[in-house]
């Protein structure tokens, strides 16, 4: 069976693990795991009903206390490509896709990969 999107590009992954929130709430909803300027996954552990396939969901990346970051917080809409366990029965893996970046923060993406990215 064909995949249903492009092969993703690659993608760092990153030293430590950022939180993703919720973008109104600000509610944990899991850690990022790996970046590209297309995309991310995440994980997470009990907030697998917060996600389903093919939804468009408004989450915050939120960036580390670094002083080679000018921001607290990123806004990202993400699009849910897949969902599968992680090898860590209590984790759950998300690949996401970036619908909707601010083109200020483009810059910043780049920089989070290059600061703490491997």
């Amino acid at each position: 069976m064909e995949n249903e999107y492009p092969p993703r590009p690659p993608r760092k992954e990153l030293l430590f693990y950022l939180n993703i929130l919720d973008e109104k709430t600000h509610e944990p909803l899991g850690h990022l795991v790996n970046l590209s300027n297309e995309g991310m996954m995440i994980i997470i552990t009990d907030k697998l009903s917060a996600f389903q396939k093919g939804q468009v969901k408004n989450v915050s990346l939120q960036l580390p206390d670094f002083d080679e970051f000018t921001k607290k917080f990123i806004n990202l809409q993400v699009e849910i490509r897949w969902m599968k366990p992680d090898i860590n029965p209590t984790l759950y893996r998300i690949g996401c896709y970036f619908v909707e970046i601010n083109s200020d923060d483009l810059p910043i993406i780049k920089q989070v990969q290059d600061v703490l990215g491997f």
